[in-house]
């Protein structure tokens, strides 16, 4: 029997592959800058400097709700990413047991705000970042129709 389970773990090993595999990327892509129609997604007097937030915007391509979190990182900066975390799909919230960070609850990953790369948990790839930029009193989010 220790020789079957000795094999089983030999094979299951194997079918990992080499370690070539393409590996989640854990590093800040750089900030997009704006461009393309912009929405609207926040008052920027709602999301005061170093203060997050989850908002919806529209999908360019379907027009339906996507999930969007902002961090305001300075008076003229604030941050945007995708809700979607990179571990499994699950949505990513502010609301977060133990820090200042986005968090997924599926699994219980954490994200900096800064630049959105994985700080804990399963995830180890860093959130997709979209185009955001303060405009007169809005906070407006800039969607990618390929990124959508």
């Amino acid at each position: 029997m220790c020789a079957a389970t000795l094999l089983g773990a030999t094979a299951t090993l194997a079918a990992c592959g080499n370690g070539e595999s393409e590996a989640p990327v854990n590093t800040p892509a750089p900030i997009p800058q704006p461009m393309g129609e912009g929405q609207a997604v926040l008052s920027a007097e709602q999301l005061p400097v170093l203060s997050r937030a989850q908002v919806a915007a529209k999908d360019p391509a379907t027009g339906h709700d996507i999930g969007v979190l902002l961090f305001r990182k300075d008076e003229q900066t604030v941050l945007a990413y995708s809700n979607i975390c990179t571990h499994q799909g699950c949505a990513v919230g502010v609301k977060s047991p133990s820090k200042d960070d986005f968090y997924c609850a599926c699994h219980g990953s954490h994200f900096e705000p800064d630049g959105g790369t994985a700080t804990a948990g399963p995830a180890m790839g860093a959130l997709v970042r979209y185009g955001c930029a303060i405009e007169g009193p809005d906070i407006v989010v800039y969607i990618p129709v390929e990124d959508a």
